[in-house]
């Protein structure tokens, strides 16, 4: 199977790609099914899940107070701004799996602070070993050097926020029945990329979500303050 382990749809906050156009791009890449990592929800994986033609893995980035975690195979939501240590054990009640994007990424906004990773390494299930959005390739070497030294399976996606970048890196791995087996065959697994993901695009979705961004964080300034009697 052809696996993109990370992408996003118009369901996170800082991406604008509907659910049909991310189907018809998966359909133009060739990939046998995706994980949607949208950021702190998990609502566009479920209805993707629910209609495509191909195979869906619910997931979500969760923006801990340590940085960015992922959970696979998620039954529920994980609220944002928990601990690290919380975040992971509420992927873990669930049955999912903890991946760690863009572990050594510099320059990414949002990762995993690097000595909480090595604090809760132990818990990982997967390191991100490719990403086709952080900017050096010397640092995915670096994480899969790290996942290699601790003996963490490794995993590659594409991080598309756009359908252009839909399947630029992908996992080939053996398909499986259950969470474990697919962790097991992920040990197994090659990873797959064409090229980086040019800087233009990164720049390209902060442009565009900034005006979305900035009213989010409106809404929730106005939500906190005091209301008048």
């Amino acid at each position: 199977m052809r696996l993109d382990l990370h992408v996003h749809t118009c369901y996170s906050y800082d991406c604008l790609l509907s659910l049909n156009s991310l189907t018809r791009a998966v359909a133009r890449s060739g990939l046998d099914g995706i994980a949607v990592l949208d950021h702190d929800v998990i609502d566009g994986a479920l209805r993707l899940r629910d209609s495509a033609p191909f195979w869906v893995i619910v997931g979500e980035e969760i923006g801990t107070l340590d940085g960015g975690i992922a959970g696979l195979f998620l039954k529920e939501r994980i609220p944002p701004h928990l601990t690290a240590e919380e975040t992971i054990d509420r992927i873990r009640g669930q049955g999912g799996l903890v991946l760690i994007p863009h572990p050594l990424a510099r320059g990414v906004p949002g990762r995993l602070r690097f000595d909480k990773l090595q604090e809760v390494l132990d818990q990982v299930d997967i390191l991100e070993g490719y990403n086709a959005r952080a900017p050096l390739a010397a640092d995915d070497l670096r994480a899969r050097d790290l996942a290699a030294r601790q003996g963490v399976a490794v995993s590659a996606g594409s991080d598309a926020h756009w359908s252009c970048e839909v399947g630029r890196a992908w996992t080939q791995l053996d398909a499986a029945q259950t969470t474990a087996g697919f962790l097991a065959n992920l040990r197994r697994a090659s990873l797959h990329y064409t090229t980086k993901t040019p800087y233009l695009v990164p720049a390209l979705t902060v442009a565009t979500i900034a005006p979305r961004t900035l009213l989010r964080s409106a809404r929730s300034l106005l939500r906190r303050l005091p209301r008048r009697s």
